[in-house]
């Protein structure tokens, strides 16, 4: 089956304690597109790039297989990100600055996707994966599914909870899975425990979720499991950009390959996410993940698996 992903493509100038990268390519929609290809044959993005961005990157997708139809070019500037983790909170990105901060024109501000690219299938079945954006554009393309997506992911940020609430609550009843992580759960609920955010959150009519955890793991929740998976013991961390989209990814491209969701698929896809998230913290922006083979991801899978039997 096909996946498809609406998100962000973005550079990003990043600075941790082993170092620092400037304008390198990232967005969720690109590290979810970037993990998932692992897992899924049959990828496609969507999502908006400038005058400015270098087409030899979107090579770096079609390399992966990804389908990148959906990518539409905009006679603006490619949305830019600035941040940086601290060596006591390494897995906590402090934003420096962006386009939006800066008062930079970008093609967030003009831009409204749309699910299907021109010349795509719309009969073929698929599963979809709204990547953090305005809750009024995942309402849209929730909208524009029809209820034709046979899994429908959702992720949303500090941001848009924040400042739309309403808007990111009245979501949740119209996905299949919701991902984030502590923080927005906390925010979303005015809960500090996450068993009372569990519960809040299926009172707002979300069938399932997953709360990330960062360096602790996760918990997958539904109305009749409770699942936690701690996380992946890695050497260093030396850039966690993208690793909740690549988790995303390794989540969604399992799942898209199953023909018959169980509970027991669903934590499948939960060790999958854990394991595409641990690569992509270990070297900057994409390198990790461009440089996998299928052996390393079941190597550490196993390893995972293995870690949660004791």
């Amino acid at each position: 089956m096909k996946l498809k992903v609406v998100g962000v493509l973005a550079y990003d100038s990043i600075t941790s304690e082993f170092g620092s990268k400037e304008n390198i390519f990232g967005g969720s929609a690109t590290y979810f597109a970037v993990s998932s290809s692992y897992l899924s044959n049959n990828v496609l993005i969507t999502g908006a790039i400038g005058k400015d961005f270098n087409l030899r990157d979107l090579d770096v997708l079609s390399s992966r297989g990804i389908n990148i139809d959906g990518v539409e070019r905009l006679n603006q500037n490619t949305f830019k990100w600035e941040g940086k983790y601290e060596i006591n909170s390494p897995n906590d990105a402090i934003t420096l600055s962006n386009s939006i901060i800066k008062g930079e024109p970008n093609v967030l501000e003009s831009y409204k996707p749309t699910l299907y690219s021109k010349n795509e299938n719309t009969s073929e079945e698929y599963s979809l994966f709204l990547a953090n954006a305005d809750p009024k554009h995942q309402k849209d393309l929730i909208e524009q599914a029809n209820k034709k997506a046979s899994l429908i992911g959702l992720d949303t940020m500090d941001f848009w909870i924040n400042n739309s609430p309403e808007s990111v609550k009245e979501l949740f009843p119209k996905v299949d899975v919701i991902i984030i992580n502590e923080n927005e759960a906390k925010l979303i609920t005015n809960e500090n425990s996450l068993r009372n955010c569990i519960e809040k959150i299926q009172d707002l009519g979300a069938d399932r979720m997953v709360i990330k955890l960062g360096n602790y793991g996760l918990v997958y929740a539904s109305n009749t499991t409770r699942f936690f998976l701690p996380a992946v013991l890695v050497d260093q961390v030396k850039d966690p950009t993208g690793a909740g989209d690549s988790f995303a990814g390794g989540f969604m491209g399992y799942l898209s390959t199953v023909e018959n969701l169980s509970e027991e698929e669903f934590k499948d896809a939960c060790i999958y996410g854990s394991v595409m998230a641990s690569f992509c913290v270990e070297e900057f922006g994409l390198d990790r993940l461009l440089s996998l083979n299928n052996n390393e991801i079941e190597n550490r899978k196993n390893l995972l698996i293995n870690q949660i039997k004791y």
